[in-house]
Formats: C-alpha cells, structure tokens, sequence
C-alpha cells in the first residue's frame, strides 16, 4: 500500500518567516485593490491567482475579474483546483505581467479575529517561494506563468521595504481616524457607524448590477443581438444603480441635496422606462402625460425616487388578482406658479389615510413603513410638498408640488 504523506501548510510558515507586524483585515482589503484594480482598469496579458475565503468588500473587484480576459484561477478549497486541503485558513493573491509581480500572503489566525498576519513581495526573484508552494499543490500547471512573468531586475529590498512601511502607515492611520470620528462632538453613534457598513455593502452590490448591465451589453453586441427590450433592461440597470450610489454618497455626506434645474418631462419620462419592469405580467394599464414644458429646481435622482416610490407602492396595492379597467397614472402639468406632478391609481381606498407620512406606519405585511415617510422628508428638502390629495373607492391622488424655475 502507497503511504500518502499530507502536505504541511508551507505558505503559512512563509508568513512567519518575514516576521511582519500585524495589519487590520480593512488595511489588507485596501492592498488587495491596489494590486488588482490597475490591472482590471487596464487590462493587459496577465495572470492572477488567488486564495479569498471571505469576498466581503471584495465581491465588485472578483467579478469583474471573472468576466475580463485576464487569465485567472481560484484556489479555494471548493474550486477543484487542489491536490490537498491544507491551507486552512491561510490566503493570497499574487498579480503577475510583463512589468509588475506582487505576492501577498495572509493568515487569519491572530489573536483579533479584525487583523492578519501577511507577508508582502513586490517585483523581487523570491517570488518563486510562494508559487513553488503553490505549484506543488495544485492541479494547474503554472510553472509556464513563473517563466513568463518574471521581473526583469534583481530583489528591490528598498521598494519591498518601503511598500511593506507604507502599509503598516495606511493601517495606523486608518485607526486613528476611526478612533478620531468616534471620540467627535458632532454625535456619532454606533448607530451611525452600522449605517455607513450598510451602505458601504449595498454599493458594492450595486457595482456587481452595474457590472452585469455591462455584460448584457457586451453579449448583445457580440452576437448582433439587436432587441429594444434587452438594451432598454441594460439601460435602465445602469440608471437605478446610478441613482442607488448618488443615495448612497448622500447617506455619507453632509451635503444631503443636488439641486439644479430639471425638466418636468425627462423626469416623468425617465421615470416610466425604470418603472415599467414593475408591470411585466400585471394586466395593469400605465399611462403618463408629460406634454409640459415646466421646469423646477431638484435633485433629479432623489425626485426620481420618490416617483418610483408612489408608482411601485400603486402597484403592489393591486395585489395579484387585478381585473379589467385597473390602470395607475402619472400626470405633470402647470398650476400657476407651481408645476405638479399627480401620480394616481384605482386601487382602492388608502385605510387611515392621515398617517401615510408617518415613519413605521404601514398596511403591507412586510413593510417597514419608511418609504412615504422618506418621500415627503426628500420632496419638502427640495422645498417642494407631497400630499396625499383623494383616497376612496374610485381612485387615490398623491399630489407632488413644486416651485416653477
């Protein structure tokens, strides 16, 4: 009988044997990006191998990776690629090209699960350590890239030395802002900071619709693919992801608004092709009379948003049994000195019509009773009014009012 002898995790012991200091797992995210994004910004023949067990922050870069023509390979535990199960919880990612080869080795297990131990090799001749490591545990042959890519220069112990410095500078810092922010007058909560990771989060998931929109895109013009209702898809993922990432600034910022001058009609307009996936399959009517020439002072994505708002709330009071004659309407229109916007709908009667603005309030089984109330706060920060203006049986009326440029 053959004796099967396991490997030993040799990449761990690598990173002991540079002895680094510590650096927080946010500090490391920011290196990973550093290496990765100028390649991804501008691709060219390359390779990248990595070991990521946790993509969180990460996810937008990867993706994109995945899709672009650098050649790329995971070395997960679940990827196949392996021979053995060794490195546990020890991770890397090494970027290599004609010009540049970084090697970054991380091990998660430290005594505050929020930093890593890791190792650093930039442009240097002892990067075949860690991909003979690699090499001898993998299914993939990528000798042929060792040979390939290989800086042309002997070890730069200064740049290593000074990369190495930089990043123990950046996560110092990163500390002393945070603990600066926390210690402010100004009333930062725990509250406030769980909000910030939310929308930190969020936009990284945005970028990945975003980078599926692309995709679409891209395959449409690769095979000739000409339907109206694809691109028009595409098109409209790339506008609610804008509009999701201007809310997202705003949440961060102190600056709440963008205001400047807009025309009525784009807005009505641009509203109705991001909505219209909302009537896919419903035997609801929507109709939208625009023919204005008004113009008001708003923030364009925070107005668009407000109308999605009324237009998806109309749509779900259907429920799913709609019948003939159901239609939701949007209609923009002067009034003096004011242009108003009226979205309507003959869904029935709004149940204690008195406390739709109110923040909780709500009739929805799942709702958190947030979003009228966030309409009414992003109208009347525009200087504007929104009301609900008739509710009964027949039909219901919001009612947007806003001054006249």
């Amino acid at each position: 009988m053959k004796k099967i002898v396991r490997q030993q995790n040799y990449l761990r012991e690598l990173i002991d044997s540079q002895d680094n200091k510590v650096i927080s797992k946010g500090a490391l995210k920011c290196l990973i990006r550093a290496v990765l994004e100028p390649l991804l910004d501008k691709p060219e023949e390359g390779v990248v191998l990595y070991r990521i067990i946790n993509l969180e922050g990460l996810l937008g870069p990867i993706k994109r990776l995945e899709f672009s023509d650098i050649d790329s390979f995971d070395f997960s535990d679940k990827s196949g690629n392996l021979r053995e199960k060794v490195w546990a919880n020890t991770e890397f990612i090494i970027v290599m090209t004609q010009r540049f080869v970084s090697v970054i080795l991380w091990d998660n297990r430290t005594d505050d699960e929020g930093f890593v131990r890791y190792y650093s090799i930039y442009n240097s001749k002892l990067q075949s350590e860690a991909l003979d490591i690699i090499n001898r545990n993998t299914i993939i042959d990528i000798k042929k890239y060792q040979e390939k890519f290989r800086p042309d220069r002997r070890d730069n112990k200064l740049l290593n030395s000074s990369i190495r410095r930089l990043i123990e500078n950046m996560d110092e810092a990163s500390k002393d802002a945070v603990m600066d922010y926390a210690e402010d007058k100004s009333g930062y909560s725990e509250y406030d900071a769980e909000t910030r990771c939310i929308a930190h989060e969020l936009k990284n998931q945005l970028s990945i619709c975003d980078l599926y929109s692309e995709i679409i895109r891209k395959y449409c013009a690769k095979n000739n693919i000409t339907d109206s209702t694809i691109i028009n898809a595409a098109d409209c993922i790339t506008k609610a992801v804008k509009m999701g990432n201007n809310s997202l600034i705003a949440l961060k910022s102190s600056q709440s608004n963008n205001l400047e001058p807009c025309s009525v009609k784009e807005l009505t307009d641009n509203v109705r092709d991001l909505t219209k996936v909302y009537f896919e399959c419903k035997n609801i009517e929507y109709i939208v009379e625009n023919d204005t020439d008004a113009a008001i002072v708003a923030d364009k994505d925070k107005m668009c948003a407000v109308l999605i708002n009324l237009v998806k709330n109309a749509v779900e009071a259907f429920g799913e049994d709609v019948g003939n004659g159901k239609y939701i309407k949007i209609v923009a229109e002067k009034d003096g000195d004011f242009a108003k916007i009226r979205v309507l709908n003959n869904a029935g009667i709004i149940e204690k019509p008195e406390l739709v603005f109110e923040k909780g309030f709500t009739t929805k089984s799942n709702g958190s009773g947030l979003g009228l109330y966030i309409c009414k706060k992003f109208v009347e920060e525009q200087l504007g009014q929104l009301t609900l203006e008739h509710t009964d049986d027949e039909y219901t009326e919001f009612v947007i009012s806003m001054g006249l440029v």
